[in-house]
């Protein structure tokens, strides 16, 4: 299992459980899961695609592309809205 975590305000409001778990077969990238689960993250999509979202793998920060595998766990968090109190932004192409 995935473990994915929601964090941020905005993201928090979007979603009706800050954390879920996902089961994988294989080593997906951040992505490929993303697309065959959509139903789990589609209430994070349009955040997605403003580009207002930060991923870390493992406490590692990673971009969309960056691979997961069961036990690892997946944060994603919300950095849009007022710029100046979001200290650094990241982007995810």
């Amino acid at each position: 299992m995935v473990k994915v975590l929601l964090f941020g305000h905005a993201l928090r409001e979007a979603v009706e459980d800050p954390e879920m778990e996902i089961a994988l077969e294989e080593s997906v990238s951040l992505r490929q899961m993303m697309e065959t689960y959509q139903e789990q993250f589609q209430d994070i999509m349009p955040f997605l695609h403003s580009q207002e979202l930060m991923f870390t793998i493992n406490q590692k920060i990673s971009t969309l592309d960056g691979f997961v595998k069961n036990g690892d766990t997946v944060k994603i968090t919300h950095q849009g809205g007022d710029q100046s109190a979001d200290g650094a932004r990241w982007h995810n192409p």
